[in-house]
């Protein structure tokens, strides 16, 4: 029997299945912790909870992944530079372009190329080394994009090669990731592969040995946020390319599981939940680009929308507020089960009545990973020190860490670099007080919940339940945005005060409002997956008037769809004749990722894409681990009537995609 490994990384749990090759049918499955301090430990442990003898029968892994994605969610990354080619910072003011670069290390460069790929303005070096001589010394990592790169790439490719040579620090380039003439979504794609190179190295490095020691070669395949497969390499300088890979993946799983082709699929895992469009077994993609958190990418990505809100979001209250997310915490149940002096300091706040009204006094904080070289403040330095012997609360942190109030915790920035962890109340422990998930330690859940509903001036069983109606009221107004986007993509973004209004009464317990009924519903059946799925999409599916599926291994849907998933990969081709001003072609040119040719007449230009297309498509395919891959080919020709009727059409463009799929696959 031939089995394929699949692990899912989320913000929560890892992943492992074990899948018959031929029927897949899954054989083996097992959850663990997802690890943040250590990655290694969580993966190590997921790979163990599988059988022991079975690892020669395992010929491909391949990985799901939510890191990337939360880490966007979040605001976590490195420190990143822009350097932007030929963009008009004026224009770019003006408009208020610039806010979607989303980093302030930004300088401009001058050097330009028209639209057919020549030379207007030369790079300007100089102003290229001064730029990195500012910037450097400020970031991890820079990114570069040139405002008409995909017409020419010579200018980009230069400016990678000489900042590579001056710092040493990795370096992005725009044009390389996308073909997208969107000179501002390149440039924000640029800088998001950037910030996000050092999120998933460990993860990709851990996997790969972690396999190999099993025995298991080639190296594993990464899935992409369109449901296909990369190699492992190119994911680690490509990061941004698994922005949804756990979502695309889930839905490739739910659709395998669930024996479903068409439905809604809700992927609630515990950082976020993510809700996409099946369609023939496969997630629908973006038209634009993945976009999430304000990045709006070039990237080709499931049709995803990701909503800040999981098992473990952090939920705050006060007498004026209930907040639930966008930060992932540690739910207290489960951590008050690993270090039982958790549940004794909850109760001694509770016994004493220790309040302030402006921290949530429920709220932990635990040692994170092992401090590198990371430069703290002494500040930082005294909480680090103060934690060095495990979890304090937050007031007793405070006092420890020699803090005058504990609003005045250094702690926000250590929890961003993970070298501290967060640990909360969450929609998890709600499900513990509630009954209806006891996995962990139901008593420290509960006194928590006790607490925080006297911070908020009500009883413990109305906060609970204010808590949860706001979680299955998230959820419900999350998946409605994303069946409004399948056929308005502009309005389901919209905050625009009635349809906010009504997207929230559609998602009460009663949609009925005075002589009303504003209830939206669905005309697919939703797959509810994640390992808190099965607790909370039921709710919405009913209150959204369809069906719910919950498939048999839903809570490894993932991991499922990872070792379903093939390889593919597409090159984009370009031919574009250029004329003179006043008619008649100068030349042919066609664009591909080797570059811009030139040719005399349109049939060798199209000989040329025919030739290099194939050649590139497949070279990607065989270095991702498909050797003998089948190609297709997709071309659309823009032409323009003449005024002539009897003239031929004028040719503007021939636009060829090709495609390398691995043969045999499913």
């Amino acid at each position: 029997m031939s089995l394929i490994l699949g692990v899912d990384t989320g913000g929560t749990f890892t992943d492992a299945v074990l899948l018959d090759a031929e029927s897949g049918a899954v054989k083996a499955a097992h959850k663990a912790l997802t690890t943040h301090d250590d990655l290694a430990v969580g993966i190590e442990s997921a790979l163990d909870g599988l059988p022991a003898g079975i690892w020669p029968q395992v010929h491909r892994a391949a990985l799901s992944t939510t890191l990337a994605t939360n880490a966007a969610l979040e605001g976590l990354g490195s420190r990143v530079g822009c350097i932007l080619i030929g963009y008009d910072p004026d224009v770019m003011r003006h408009y208020r372009l610039d806010r979607h670069i989303r980093v302030s290390a930004v300088a401009h460069v001058g050097g330009r190329h028209d639209i057919f790929g020549e030379e207007v303005t030369p790079l300007d070096e100089d102003g290229l080394r001064d730029a990195v001589e500012r910037l450097a010394p400020e970031v991890d990592a820079l990114a570069i994009s040139s405002y008409l790169a995909p017409r020419n790439p010579d200018h980009e490719q230069r400016a990678v090669r000489l900042v590579s040579e001056l710092t040493g620090l990795p370096v992005v380039a725009g044009g390389a990731l996308s073909s997208q003439i969107n000179s501002i979504r390149r440039g924000t794609t640029a800088t998001l592969n950037a910030k996000l190179l050092a999120v998933t190295s460990e993860l990709l490095s851990t996997l790969e040995q972690a396999v190999r020691r099993r025995g298991v070669s080639p190296a594993p395949l990464v899935v992409r946020g369109d449901a296909t497969l990369m190699a492992l390499d190119l994911a680690r300088d490509r990061p941004i390319d698994t922005l949804f890979s756990g979502p695309a993946a889930s839905a490739v799983g739910g659709a395998r599981l669930a024996g479903i082709d068409r439905a809604v699929v809700v992927d609630m895992g515990g950082t976020s939940t993510d809700v996409g469009i099946l369609d023939g077994g496969r997630p629908t993609l973006s038209t634009r680009g993945a976009s999430l958190a304000g990045w709006r990418t070039a990237v080709r990505a499931a049709a995803v929308r990701s909503a800040a809100i999981g098992g473990d979001s952090r939920v705050r209250a006060d007498p004026l507020d209930l907040v639930i997310g966008p930060e992932r915490v540690v739910p207290l149940s489960r951590a008050a089960r690993e270090s039982p002096q958790i549940r004794d300091r909850l109760a001694e706040l509770d016994a004493q009545r220790l309040s302030h009204r402006l921290v949530p006094v429920w709220e932990f904080f635990a040692p994170g990973r092992p401090r590198a070289d990371e430069v703290v403040s002494t500040g930082e330095q005294r909480v680090l020190e103060a934690l060095e012997h495990g979890p304090l609360d937050v007031l007793t942190l405070a006092r420890q860490a020699g803090a005058a109030d504990a609003r005045l915790l250094p702690v926000d920035g250590l929890v961003a670099r993970r070298l501290v962890t967060r640990i909360g109340l969450t929609p998890t422990d709600l499900l513990h007080v509630r009954g209806e998930y006891t996995e962990f330690d139901v008593e420290a859940a509960t006194v928590a919940s006790r607490i925080a509903a006297r911070e908020s001036r009500t009883d413990p069983d109305a906060f609970v339940a204010r808590a949860h109606e706001a979680v299955v009221r998230a959820l419900c107004v999350a998946t409605l945005r994303r069946a409004i986007a399948s056929g308005r993509p502009d309005l389901a973004e919209s905050d625009e005060k009635l349809g906010a209004y009504l997207l929230d009464a559609s998602a009460s317990p009663s949609s009925r409002v005075g002589p009303l009924d504003v209830g939206l519903g669905l005309t697919l059946p939703l797959i509810a997956l994640g390992a808190a799925g099965a607790a909370w999409l039921p709710q919405v599916a009913g209150r959204l008037r369809t069906e719910v599926v919950v498939p048999d291994h839903a809570a490894v849907a993932s991991a499922v769809g990872a070792a379903s998933t093939r390889i593919v990969q597409e090159i984009e081709v370009l031919l574009r004749p250029q004329y003179l001003r006043r008619g008649g072609v100068i030349d042919y040119a066609v664009h591909s990722p080797e570059g811009r040719a030139m040719f005399a007449s349109e049939s060798q230009a199209r000989e040329h894409a025919l030739a290099v297309g194939p050649r590139l498509a497949a070279e990607a395919a065989t270095s991702a681990g498909a050797p003998d891959p089948t190609i297709e080919v997709d071309e659309h020709t823009w032409s323009l009537d003449q005024d002539d009727a009897e003239a031929p059409a004028q040719l503007m463009e021939t636009r060829f995609r090709f495609t390398a799929t691995e043969s045999g696959a499913a």
